[in-house]
């Protein structure tokens, strides 16, 4: 049997804690989506204005080419990957679960234009991808005008694509991707809008000072006195694991 002063910390640490994940998964989803609307990204490049960016809860934009790249961003709630696979011409798109430093669950997108017809092609690559599946879209199909759109679908969300280039320095795609000057911009609508929360994820956040729409001041309040009684817990373990130490 520990200490008094052993079984305080534990207790606070898991009570706390406890309390925290329950009482933030018991929040409704309604409350979660209406927090995007103050949080869109709306400064796009400018042949991308003539979208109705504000038809969207949340959209992202990169700018890619033809050089290997991995991009990893967040949308929506959602974690995703935009790799470039120059040797196949093609760019693939994850969406993938995380919790800190780890990622799983990596999903490809199935990509289909605007009259529903699908344009990727699943890649068969040797040795396997490790992230599995790699249904990309590849250069030659990436076709039109100033902007082309897309539909992007995996199982667990849907996302609209649109590429864009300046057409008074580049010809046509194949050259702005030649001079990586292509840009993309991630759309996502408000009903694909991820409100669940990962227990794990949750942890995370609140002990690596990354709780969202919290001031950094109270999100120090919350983290350090917990890390001080996590590490008085894990002195006080060390020094019963040695019994030449203490005591």
């Amino acid at each position: 049997m520990g200490d008094l002063s052993e079984i305080r910390g534990l207790i606070t640490v898991t009570s706390f804690m406890s309390a925290f994940l329950f009482l933030t998964l018991l929040i409704p989803s309604a409350f979660n989506i209406g927090g995007y609307e103050q949080q869109r990204q709306i400064n796009v490049p400018e042949y991308f204005e003539a979208i109705d960016i504000q038809s969207f809860a949340e959209t992202y934009n990169i700018t890619t080419g033809n050089d290997f790249a991995e991009v990893y961003f967040s949308i929506g709630g959602w974690n995703l990957l935009w790799e470039v696979k120059p040797s196949q011409e093609c760019y693939v798109f994850f969406s993938f679960d995380s919790w800190w430093i780890f990622k799983w669950n990596f999903q490809s997108f199935h990509w289909y234009n605007k009259n529903g017809i699908e344009k990727s092609t699943l890649l068969n690559l040797q040795p396997p991808g490790h992230y599995g599946n790699h249904y990309v879209i590849e250069w030659k199909n990436i076709n039109g005008n100033q902007t082309i759109q897309f539909s992007t679908q995996n199982p667990n969300v849907q996302l609209i694509v649109f590429f864009g280039y300046n057409t008074t320095e580049f010809s046509n795609v194949q050259d702005a991707i030649n001079n990586d000057a292509l840009s993309v911009l991630f759309c996502i609508n408000f009903d694909q809008v991820n409100t669940s929360f990962n227990a794990w994820n949750l942890i995370g956040m609140l002990l690596f000072f990354q709780m969202p729409n919290v001031h950094p001041t109270i999100n120090m309040l919350i983290a350090i006195p917990l890390w001080v009684v996590i590490a008085y817990l894990i002195y006080v373990l060390i020094l019963k694991a040695l019994p030449f130490v203490g005591d």
